[in-house]
């Protein structure tokens, strides 16, 4: 993958359109879904996505952690509280019994 897809990536993961893309990377719009069409292209973009997803939901766990550790809170509406932020962003918790390799 050259330089201008690797960017077109983290574009598209911002947001932006195929014609503003374009614009940006100063190519044609049907060269971005050309691009868009190409299975190892479509495979990095995934990939980055998901990477983006995990990074927000282990953030999410370490507010979570946060609020588990509140003292001004009682340990009912700590453990709530954190419940509820998962909920609400659609990050299931670790189950219990499993752990993550550093």
């Amino acid at each position: 993958m050259n330089e201008k897809q690797e960017q077109a990536i983290l574009l598209l993961a911002q947001g932006k359109m195929c014609q503003e893309i374009a614009e940006t990377l100063n190519v044609t719009a049907k060269t971005v879904s050309v691009w868009r069409a190409d299975p190892e292209f479509r495979a990095a973009l995934n990939q980055y996505l998901a990477n983006i997803k995990a990074a927000h939901s282990e953030r999410l766990r370490s507010l979570c952690g946060l609020a588990l550790n509140d003292e001004g809170l009682s340990p009912k509406d700590r453990l709530a509280a954190s419940f509820k932020v998962l909920e609400l962003c659609k990050v299931e918790p670790i189950k219990p019994g499993l752990t993550r390799a550093c």
